[in-house]
């Protein structure tokens, strides 16, 4: 009976067992591990990708404004308070 309590599982079929639990484990969290890294690289392409096309649409608003004024060019305004 002492002997029993003392030592380790010896029997081979539970040993596997154990291992195949403890693989299963850690797939397990390699998988959620792979999903964070999956989401965190997901957000960081997505908010790259919200930079760039906000950069886009002010270059866009920059270069009509600037087209519309060389097209349209402003008269020079005359002030009475010139000649005095």
């Amino acid at each position: 009976m002492h002997a029993d309590i003392s030592k380790p599982e010896q029997d081979p079929e539970a040993l596997l067992r154990l291992l195949d639990l403890e693989l299963r484990q850690k797939r397990a969290l390699w998988q959620r591990a792979a999903a964070r890294h999956r989401t965190s690289r997901m957000v960081g392409l997505f908010s790259i990708f919200i930079v760039i096309a906000a950069a886009f649409l002010a270059l866009f608003f920059l270069f009509s404004q600037a087209n519309e004024e060389r097209t349209n060019p402003r008269s020079p305004t005359i002030s009475n308070s010139a000649g005095r």
